[in-house]
């Protein structure tokens, strides 16, 4: 098992990786001292998860005396909306959860968006507990504290910075993963390995190395990152690489055609054919991470045309956008990146030429 301790603004919290913790939450509350017996516990999770480690997490929180509620919603990044918010705020409303209770994110990215914001909003703040299941939420969303929730105008529209207590990164989760959905988590690997680690990024390409070992790596980055930025208000950008475009192609398929893991793969592609137009870096960095996107399984563009008009007017609506540019993290080299401005007038000529 591997421990990585994340310090921020109002104190600190552990992240552990390794197997079998989801059936080892209950000591680690009792452990670190987080909860009294008075406090209860509202596990928040979808209709996928909750029937393979639901009830190892009930029985590890109840085990220990407090009282276990129970939320289920269908999954889906459809339903990471204000509709499903609302429900949660309803489930703590009628188990009259107040603010020595918490809540445990049992599930993947959109279900510890959602649970977090719940928590973050809720009696304005209540305590939180992420047990992430997919390897993106394990190595990305889990970690850092952004929660949130989609509108229709985009991505991760409404949201808050808000930290959990604790992480638990069961790696034996990671079994149950179809295919595609770990593939989705390799994305966010190759991104931190792209930005901010060459060693990385070749012992991804030569698949030398386990899940374990890519998570602790990547939360290492990130946590290294958040304690320098947590706002976002300057380097912490530097963890939307890929995202620009990616969540606008999520945006322009409503959702429907590529997952999240799959659009940042693209939005990666399309940042490093930019990063080339605009002389920042040799083709070989194209074709670099065009080569390991192949070996994961993931692609590289839509397979086909797309309305630039309409994916620049997506970015826009972005929360990246700023006046009348979009922010782009563009790559030097592997490992090496930089932020740049680029006029929402000219994105979309150079959109034309990729």
């Amino acid at each position: 098992m591997k421990k990585i301790n994340l310090k921020h603004r109002l104190g600190a919290y552990d992240i552990y990786i390794g197997q079998n913790l989801i059936k080892e939450l209950g000591g680690h509350i009792e452990n670190l001292g987080l909860a009294d017996k008075k406090s209860k516990f509202g596990i928040i999770s979808d209709d996928i998860v909750y029937p393979l480690y639901g009830e190892a997490v009930r029985d590890s929180i109840e085990r220990q005396g407090h009282a276990a509620k129970c939320f289920v919603f269908k999954s889906g990044e459809a339903q990471k909306n204000l509709s499903t918010l609302g429900d949660i705020y309803d489930f703590l409303c009628e188990n009259r959860f107040d603010r020595g209770d918490f809540l445990v994110a049992l599930g993947g990215g959109v279900v510890g968006d959602l649970t977090g914001f719940a928590a973050a909003t809720y009696l304005r703040g209540i305590k939180f507990i992420q047990i992430p299941t997919t390897l993106l939420a394990q190595l990305d969303s889990s970690v850092g504290g952004k929660t949130g929730a989609n509108l229709p105008s985009g991505k991760n529209l409404v949201g808050a910075f808000y930290q959990p207590q604790l992480v638990l990164c069961d790696t034996g989760a990671l079994s149950s993963l179809p295919k595609h959905i770990y593939a989705d988590g390799m994305a966010e690997a190759i991104k931190c390995a792209c930005i901010k680690s060459t060693e990385l990024f070749e012992r991804l390409f030569g698949q030398g190395i386990g899940a374990e070992e890519i998570i602790y790596r990547c939360v290492k980055i990130k946590a290294d990152v958040v304690e320098v930025d947590e706002f976002e208000s300057g380097e912490r950008a530097v963890l939307n690489f890929g995202h620009t475009i990616g969540h606008a192609i999520e945006k322009y398929y409503d959702f429907s055609r590529f997952s999240h893991g799959q659009s940042v793969a693209i939005g990666m592609a399309y940042a490093a054919k930019i990063s080339h137009l605009l002389n920042l870096c040799n083709y070989d960095v194209v074709e670099k991470i065009n080569n390991i996107l192949n070996i994961y399984n993931l692609p590289t563009d839509t397979g086909e045309k797309l309305d630039n008009k309409v994916l620049v007017r997506i970015c826009c609506g972005d929360k990246k956008s700023e006046s009348d540019t979009i922010k782009f993290v563009l790559l030097e080299n592997i490992g090496s990146y930089r932020f740049v401005k680029i006029n929402k007038d000219e994105i979309e000529d150079i959109l034309c030429k990729i």
